[in-house]
């Protein structure tokens, strides 16, 4: 008869598993713990550099809120030192109306934005669109979008045109005669919305229903002084207001109502 064999117990050795514990345990958290470390140092330092302050400087085309999203197109912008490291030494260019534009930091939350719009000295109208062009008569712009502060110009006669050439039209010196006037009503801060020139090219300037016939454009600085101190006493009128033959110091400045 067999005798039994008497099973021993297994012997455990919880020394050795508490090692491997420690070990697989310590090979978790030390990762761990780094990724915590730098996760927490990330948020120290965006908060640290976050950008809470937007300034944006000469733009009239644009809205301050479409000049910001477009300098400051991603998250990443949200981070003044990205933003530093994104446009230092370097201009944004290519953009419809602008030149450039210029980002400077402040401080690490505040950014200005300097928007150098191009010089547009007026603009004609075809096909429902607005030609822009700058005072050599180079067509710079071509929008469906009217820009404040930039006259239209009516009464010139073209039958094409070129985006970077020369507005097409037979007398050349009344750009020089837009110039000037631009230049002028800029000076006394006179905002007109179109400037007419007839077959003659005489010059009429068409605030909201009154009109202000300039003749042929002589004593352009000395007239248009003159209109600061005219044009609000006859708000809410309708007529001419004839200033071909002024002369300063003379009153020969009169006003034609629009029959009704």
């Amino acid at each position: 008869m067999a005798k039994k064999r008497k099973l021993k117990k297994p012997h455990i050795d919880f020394s050795k598993i508490g090692m491997i514990f420690k070990y697989n345990l310590a090979k978790f958290i030390i990762p761990l713990t780094c990724v915590l470390v730098l996760g927490i140092a990330f948020l120290v330092f965006w908060e640290e550099f976050k950008i809470e302050n937007v300034t944006v400087e000469g733009a009239s085309h644009y809205s301050s809120e479409e000049i910001t999203n477009y300098v400051l197109d991603s998250r990443l912008c949200d981070n003044s030192v990205y933003v530093n490291l994104r446009y230092k030494n370097k201009s944004i260019k290519d953009i419809p109306f602008v030149e450039q534009i210029d980002v400077k930091l402040v401080d690490r939350h505040t950014v200005n934005i300097i928007v150098y719009e191009k010089y547009m000295a007026g603009c004609v109208q075809n096909l429902g669109n607005y030609l822009y062009f700058d005072n050599d008569g180079m067509i710079v712009e071509v929008s469906k979008s009217k820009t404040l502060g930039v006259p239209v110009i009516t009464g010139l006669n073209f039958d094409h045109f070129e985006i970077n050439k020369e507005l097409p039209i037979e007398n050349k010196d009344v750009f020089n005669s837009i110039l000037t006037l631009t230049k002028v009503l800029n000076k006394y801060n006179l905002e007109v919305d179109i400037i007419f020139f007839d077959e003659n090219y005489n010059i009429t300037l068409m605030f909201d229903e009154v009109r202000v016939n300039l003749g042929e454009g002589g004593n352009l600085d000395e007239k248009i002084m003159t209109l600061p101190s005219i044009l609000p006493k006859l708000e809410g009128e309708k007529g001419v207001l004839h200033m071909e033959k002024f002369e300063e110091g003379e009153g020969n400045i009169v006003f034609d109502k629009d029959v009704v």
